[in-house]
């Protein structure tokens, strides 16, 4: 057990030094044409490990940070009601994948996604909700630092979203 704690901790500080604490996404033209035309977007933060919540990780919170950012800078936050009513039903998605190391330490990934309903090219009678915007970012805490950390993670992943969803929609 010791080895494998061991291992886990050089695997997440090796971790570190490649892959830096920032937002990753692909950035591409492509991807911010398909925010193109969207008048708003409804929100969703998927279940949050239990560790995670007992350690302060609020889905609510974060919906709320999440709703207030989006609200400040101008794109229109739609309810569940209001979203099934509106084309293509765009939702933003928050997804936090964290374990919780011995030591104790979280690992943690957060994805941003904005999903749609999409026509399958090869057969226009299909549809499926697909992520066709997304930007992600890893990291590490303690856990009495979890929350704050995890919030200053989404920070720059929202300002990608925003600055794209304005490029697509001046």
């Amino acid at each position: 057990m010791f080895r494998y704690s061991i291992i886990a901790v050089l695997m997440f500080s090796m971790s570190l030094l490649i892959i830096p604490h920032d937002s990753f996404s692909q950035g591409n033209q492509a991807e911010i044409n398909t925010l193109k035309g969207i008048k708003g977007i409804g929100l969703s933060v998927e279940d949050i490990d239990a560790d995670a919540a007992a350690d302060g990780l609020s889905k609510d919170k974060l919906l709320k940070v999440i709703t207030q950012k989006l609200k400040k800078s101008g794109i229109k936050v739609f309810t569940d009601l209001e979203l099934r009513t509106i084309s293509g039903q765009p939702q933003l998605v928050l997804n936090i994948n964290s374990i919780k190391q011995p030591g104790p330490i979280y690992i943690f990934t957060t994805t941003l996604d904005l999903t749609q309903i999409v026509l399958l090219e090869r057969n226009k009678g299909l549809t499926a909700v697909s992520p066709t915007w997304t930007v992600l970012t890893t990291g590490g805490s303690l856990p009495e630092d979890l929350a704050a950390t995890v919030d200053a993670s989404i920070d720059p992943m929202l300002e990608s979203f925003i600055t794209d969803y304005k490029k697509a929609n001046p």
